[in-house]
């Protein structure tokens, strides 16, 4: 079903009003309005049978409390008037402390996370002369992210990590993979994929983080967008600094096998908790694998 509202950047949206609203000490301009339009937008993309994060779950409450006025912007406007801001602001501040520690709590998932992948990665560092690491970035155009929820995000994934498991067609090979994923302002719902292949047996890095590209598009009939990390601008950022840690690695470079463990670890960087999903489809929904 098409959604009318991009859920990925109202859930953002929200997020932010509430950690402005809990930190202010005088009434935000508009304030009645601005919250008004978000619930809103809240009441046509919520689902009771997903998991938000804190700050959607302060809205959630005043959502279902006010579930009589949703159909009248005007009456909901109304009513919403008649609470008072500091009582509002009580509400968020609590769903706020809440928020930091879910913060809190990722960061330490994503540190665990970041460890475990650089220590695959050294061992197979180790074990093999040359690896060829691919990274692709897939994610959804702006213009059909009111299309795509978290719903359709994870579908989508789970299309691809049964590739992945299978090792079909351009997967055939695969010593190690990883994904992660995140939710930002301007992508919306993506993920970081890395793929790490025998050097011996693979070569062509743009070519394999191309196909990947094309797969996502067929796995989201057309809807999905990729980048790929091996186009030659982007290669000659890092390359010009020294920093270049994908493609192909020799374990007797040390400097290359540094760099490569570098970027892995940027994968899943505990300090990008701006990325982090706002909604999950199941509680224990996974982020990293």
């Amino acid at each position: 079903m098409k959604k009318v509202v991009n859920e990925s950047k109202l859930l953002i949206s929200i997020e932010r009003f509430v950690e402005n609203v809990a930190e202010r000490k005088i009434q935000p301009r508009n304030f009645y309005n601005d919250l008004t339009d978000l619930l809103i937008q809240l009441d046509q993309i919520y689902d009771a049978d997903f998991y938000y994060s804190a700050p959607i779950g302060a809205f959630i409450e005043m959502l279902l409390d006010m579930d009589e006025y949703l159909d009248d912007r005007e009456q909901l406007l109304d009513r919403l008037n008649d609470l008072s801001f500091i009582d509002i602001q009580q509400i968020f501040k609590k769903h706020y402390r809440r928020h930091n520690r879910e913060l809190r709590d990722h960061r330490s998932s994503e540190s665990r996370n970041t460890k475990i992948l650089v220590q695959r990665m050294k061992k197979i560092s180790d074990r093999y002369s040359r690896i060829l690491v691919v990274r692709v970035d897939l994610a959804y155009p702006l213009k059909y992210q009111d299309q795509i929820g978290i719903q359709e995000f994870s579908d989508d994934m789970d299309v691809l990590r049964t590739r992945l498991r299978d090792q079909d067609t351009i997967f055939k090979g695969l010593i190690e993979y990883a994904w992660a994923l995140e939710q930002g302002e301007e992508k919306g719902y993506h993920c970081h994929l890395l793929l790490v292949y025998k050097g011996s047996e693979r070569r062509n890095a743009f070519w394999l983080a191309k196909q990947v590209g094309k797969l996502w598009s067929r796995i989201t009939e057309d809807q999905g967008c990729h980048f790929n990390c091996h186009g030659t601008a982007y290669l000659k950022q890092f390359s010009d600094r020294k920093r270049l840690g994908i493609g192909m690695i020799n374990r007797n470079n040390p400097d290359e096998v540094k760099n490569m463990l570098d970027t892995v670890a940027y994968l899943v960087r505990p300090e990008k908790e701006n990325q982090h999903l706002r909604v999950k489809c199941r509680k224990r929904m996974r982020t990293f694998g």
